[in-house]
């Protein structure tokens, strides 16, 4: 199977327009003299491995990409496709374009009536069984969530769950290792690929560009040291120190779960209880999700897995769709920290929510347990956060050092509140950590003090006994040069840049007494 190559051939300038239900124009002639004036192109193999970031392992095949080629011209691809009919007396148009593409200069418009589909036969590769990933690049002129990809043998057929799609060019990929799950589904013998908006009212118009099979299993770099994190297709293993891996997959209603380690959800409406299993019928019938991996580095590593159940099918409104929003944070130390947010706006009334876990946890409501019920749902958006430690000696540090956090004090600089600072006290349990900016002059200097004895022991015994465990710390900045911190005079020599105006690090110690950190660094105006 040889990697379909395109050459340049001046394509980039040539102007090709193609009806399905029109006479083929010739195309364009070339100028009568003088010398050619077309810039060279690069191979598109070339500018798809720059442009989809899952070509990273360098193994995908081109199965339609709209360019010429020593095969033909780019429009003559158009012959691949047809339009199988809907509902409707018509089923639509397609049309070659150019210049509008994510690579190269060719693509596919195409106007689908409500209930057709475009049906793309492979010309050369029918054996699909070595890839993890079908991809296209789809350009949509609305925000849709009722794309669906069906993959076609002889004798069977698999139709991927509903996929989002925002307003513009996007990456749509479709998982195909869930062929392994289609009984007698030949892998090796895909005849078609039907691509279909299955709610739509009317005719929904879309380009298409870069049809490709991609290989993407590979472990993703960097990470903290300890943690291993796996990709294949779009599913995730997260391997920790400590416990068993976990697998963040695709289940087959479109939603991801960690498997044994996803927390059950049980949603109840006003005048319902409770279900002791996962009940999320009263989110509503439709259901999609999305996982997005945030950030990985040498200090933490952070996914989001968005549940979203939209009021409407098909074309949303806005992005302010129902949703429950599982944030995802791991430490080197074996320390895993998850923000939940429910966001039932618009929707029914909730009298009850009950979150079981597998394990036992400490929760940002102050408590342990491996359950939290909810009886009165605090409006349309609610947020909860819990820890869980790897089993060790350190375990029952890192669960009480979220119970009871500490308190910090600023300087220089002030403390910053996020979303999942439930306590509004600094420290962000969606995230396990405490957040602060530094001043204009890019420093932050603060104190973090243990939290106060209880009023049943001295003060002295208490603060000796407890403390916290290894408090992480996020700084925003932003910054533009190197960023250094030091506690008690001491250098912490693991300061991470997360990105370009937020750095983190590890206090590694008990915090059993008021430590003064500093961190300094030049930020954006320290120059003016």
């Amino acid at each position: 199977m040889a990697l379909c190559m395109v050459l340049p051939a001046g394509c980039g300038w040539k102007v090709w327009i193609w009806n399905w239900d029109w006479p083929k124009p010739q195309p364009a002639s070339a100028p009568a003299s003088g010398p050619a004036t077309e810039p060279a192109m690069e191979p598109v193999p070339l500018q798809q491995s720059r442009a989809y970031s899952e070509t990273v392992t360098g193994r995908f095949v081109s199965l339609c990409d709209f360019e010429d080629s020593p095969d033909g011209p780019g429009h003559r691809q158009m012959d691949w496709f047809t339009i199988a009919k809907g509902q409707g007396a018509a089923a639509g148009k397609g049309k070659f374009v150019v210049n509008i593409t994510r690579t190269g200069a060719g693509a596919m418009e195409v106007s689908l009536l409500a209930g057709a589909r475009l049906v793309f036969t492979p010309q050369e590769v029918h054996d699909f069984s070595g890839y993890t990933l079908l991809s296209m690049a789809l350009y949509s002129e609305a925000l849709r969530d009722d794309l669906r990809v069906t993959l076609r043998t002889d004798k069977t057929a698999w139709t991927s769950p509903h996929t989002i799609v925002q307003s513009g060019w996007n990456t749509v990929l479709i998982d195909i290792q869930r062929l392994a799950r289609v009984a007698g589904f030949d892998t090796k013998a895909v005849r078609a690929i039907e691509i279909a908006f299955v709610d739509a009212a009317g005719q929904v118009t879309f380009n298409i560009d870069d049809i490709m099979l991609i290989d993407n299993r590979r472990a993703i770099e960097p990470t903290p040291r300890g943690i291993k994190l796996l990709k294949s297709g779009l599913d995730y293993t997260i391997e920790l120190p400590g416990r068993g891996p976990m697998h963040l997959s695709q289940s087959p209603d479109g939603l991801w779960r960690l498997g044994a380690d996803q927390p059950v959800v049980s949603i109840a409406a006003v005048g319902q209880p409770a279900a002791g299993w996962e009940d999320l019928e009263p989110m509503g019938p439709r259901r999609v999700g999305s996982v997005e991996l945030i950030e990985h580095n040498a200090s933490r590593l952070r996914i989001a897995n968005i549940w979203y159940f939209p009021t409407q099918a098909g074309e949303w409104a806005s992005l302010a769709v129902r949703q429950i929003r599982w944030d995802l944070t791991f430490y080197a130390d074996g320390r895993a920290v998850t923000g939940i947010e429910v966001n039932n706006a618009g929707g029914r009334a909730i009298s009850a929510l009950r979150i079981h876990l597998p394990a036992t946890v400490a929760w940002s409501l102050g408590k342990r347990g491996s359950d939290l019920i909810a009886t009165q749902f605090p409006g349309p958006v609610a947020r909860w956060s819990y820890l869980q430690a790897a089993p060790g000696e350190r375990q029952e540090a890192y669960l009480a050092s979220f119970l009871a956090p500490g308190s910090v004090q600023t300087t220089m600089g002030q403390i910053e509140y996020a979303a999942g600072d439930i306590h509004r006290d600094g420290f962000d349990e969606s995230q396990g950590c405490y957040y602060l900016k530094a001043d204009a002059g890019g420093h932050c200097r603060f104190t973090i003090a243990p939290p106060p004895a209880p009023a049943s022991q001295p003060a002295s015994a208490a603060t000796r006994a407890a403390g916290v465990a290894d408090p992480v710390f996020l700084i925003a900045g932003p910054w533009k040069g190197p960023v250094r911190a030091q506690a008690m005079g001491r250098p912490i020599t693991s300061v991470t840049p997360v990105d370009e105006t937020h750095v983190l690090f590890v206090l590694p110690e008990n915090v059993r007494y008021p430590v003064a950190v500093e961190v300094t660094g030049e930020d954006e105006d320290s120059s003016r």
